[in-house]
């Protein structure tokens, strides 16, 4: 039985979307996204179920993790109802429909609650790194003030629950969309090709390639450096070839002996990667070059300077490592660069970062609805 919630269009609002209802269904903006085809038809559908209130029927869809958000369907809406601003907003309810907690959901619709968040997730990392080495002088004094013990359990309490979290939502995601696609007619292709498709796709991004295509793009004679679809690749594979060269310091060596080992290397490239692509996406917003561009929600402004200020810490400390420079200021900037990296990784479940779970597994079912 279908389920309509009269409500659902100004809960969508909190998300970040004002004018979708001013849509009055013309199909515009599924006519010019160059990602859609015979079996999807965002924005439009995604729209119309937005309005009737269909919240079941939007989680159980593929289709709001398929829009890259290139913003073509704003520039030429004629009602202004800004669909690509809508599928993002569906985005972040999706996120926060799938984490269990509540915490998402807070975040993404308060900004002061999201600030507030942000900075007692930082306050309380900071402590429980200084639970990993308890001789220095102002572990001790922290220490006299809460027990050692209790800091470093609650520490391992918070990313267990960051853990279940993540693991919940997309546990809980892939039942949805394999519940809605049951119901698909005609005969799935093999999960093996779908799987080597979303594997391609992540690899390359070549559907979000495809958006820069059209000759009147703004971005159509640009470098491909410099497109949307690179800096996406730049910041995703850089903060994954961190999060490999990190592990492998912590697993291998200690990372303060040398910037020539081999994970070093490969977190120097990654990092380089990482703050191109931040900084030019916190340019092109700053710019705002394109409609795409034109409003950012805080908690995509705090996830874009968290990587970058990740970045550019970490080149600081491999210059005063090569340095041999044992000061105050890099034992700080040291602390402050762990804060933020450990905060990126406690934030996946709730943040935008989530995306990195749900659009492979979206692609997956993507894939899957084509015919063999």
């Amino acid at each position: 039985m279908t389920k309509i919630d009269p409500y659902f269009a100004d809960e969508l609002k909190k998300y970040g979307t004002d004018d979708f209802t001013a849509c009055f269904n013309c199909g515009n903006c599924t006519a010019v996204c160059s990602l859609t085809d015979k079996s999807v038809f965002f924005p439009r559908m995604m729209i119309r179920m937005g309005m009737l209130g269909l919240k079941d029927e939007i989680l159980s869809q593929p289709e709001p993790w398929l829009c890259y958000a290139c913003g073509d369907c704003s520039e030429t809406c004629p009602r202004q109802a800004d669909p690509g601003q809508f599928m993002a907003a569906i985005r972040r309810y999706s996120v926060a429909a799938m984490e269990p907690t509540g915490i998402t959901k807070m975040m993404f619709k308060n900004n002061p609650l999201f600030l507030l968040i942000t900075l007692i997730i930082a306050g309380f990392l900071g402590f429980f790194l200084l639970t990993l080495k308890p001789e220095t002088n102002y572990a001790r004094w922290l220490f006299a003030y809460l027990p050692f013990g209790t800091i470093h359990d609650l520490g391992l309490i918070v990313f267990g629950i960051t853990g279940i979290s993540a693991a919940w939502g997309v546990v809980k995601m892939f039942l949805k969309l394999k519940k809605a696609a049951g119901k698909a007619p005609g005969k799935a292709i093999p999960v093996s090709q779908a799987i080597n498709q979303v594997i391609r796709e992540v690899t390359v991004l070549k559907r979000y390639q495809s958006c820069d295509k059209e000759a009147d793009s703004h971005w159509h004679a640009k470098s491909f450096s410099l497109k949307p679809w690179f800096i996406h690749w730049s910041i995703m594979w850089g903060f994954i070839g961190l999060l490999a060269a990190t592990t492998l310091n912590f697993l291998l060596k200690d990372p303060e002996t040398t910037v020539w080992w081999p994970s070093r290397i490969l977190g120097s490239l990654a990092g380089i990667l990482m703050v191109y692509g931040s900084t030019l996406a916190i340019w092109y917003r700053l710019k705002k070059v394109t409609k795409a561009y034109d409003e950012t929600k805080l908690a995509d402004w705090m996830f874009l300077l968290f990587l970058w200020v990740a970045g550019v810490t970490g080149f600081w400390l491999e210059i005063a490592v090569f340095l041999n420079a044992d000061m105050l200021a890099n034992h700080l900037v040291f602390l402050f660069h762990t804060v933020i990296s450990m905060e990126l990784v406690l934030l996946f479940a709730f943040s935008k970062f989530a995306h990195a779970f749900y659009r492979p597994l979206a692609l997956y079912f993507y894939y899957r609805r084509q015919s063999a």
